[in-house]
């Protein structure tokens, strides 16, 4: 057979079989739909469940887990270079509260320094407290950093944002968090 210089859908449609031809289109169809995925298939988080404060999409490839006795939630990179926690309290936030909390925050870091004093944040319709401090985890070095959202009358989340070594953090990581942080903003934004 010759193949015409041109050829046209009727042409085509002589040499394939119609139920390949259905078979094929439906094959590029889902992989169209797939390689679309990565764009869209973060979906947007609150947090607590009852009455959230707070929204952020969950990098891909990252994880997410939810404490079934507390609730509080634990996301991570794949790398586990990166660890974000929130937690409910029953404090209402406050300057005075977020020193108190401090020391206990950070006991689990080992030769934990105080970088940032405690100051007050406003950001994308959240507001708290933040101080930042460094030390180590099985002897790398983090940079943390301590949040105390805001979240009405006798209540407050508490954050805290881990980086592994953030000098060698892959850059991708590096990427990823930084849209976590982007995401991040109170339920009312």
């Amino acid at each position: 057979m010759r193949l015409p210089l041109k050829p046209t859908a009727s042409w085509w449609a002589k040499l394939i079989d119609p139920h390949i031809m259905k078979r094929a289109l439906f094959l590029f169809a889902g992989l169209l739909t797939l390689s679309l995925l990565p764009a869209f298939g973060a979906d947007e988080t609150t947090f607590p469940a009852k009455t959230p404060v707070l929204k952020y999409v969950v990098p891909e490839k990252w994880t997410s887990e939810v404490d079934p006795k507390d609730g509080s939630i634990s996301i991570n990179s794949d790398d586990q270079r990166v660890s974000i926690n929130f937690g409910e309290t029953e404090a209402e936030a406050s300057m005075e509260i977020f020193k108190i909390m401090l020391p206990a925050m950070v006991k689990e870091f080992k030769d934990a320094k105080e970088v940032d004093p405690p100051k007050e944040m406003t950001s994308d319709g959240l507001t708290g407290f933040t101080s930042t401090y460094t030390g180590t985890v099985d002897d790398s070095p983090v940079v943390i950093n301590m949040v105390l959202f805001k979240a009405g009358a006798g209540r407050s989340i508490i954050a805290n944002f881990i980086l592994e070594n953030p000098s060698t953090l892959p850059k991708e990581q590096g990427e990823k968090f930084e849209a976590f942080m982007k995401s991040l903003k109170g339920v009312d934004k």
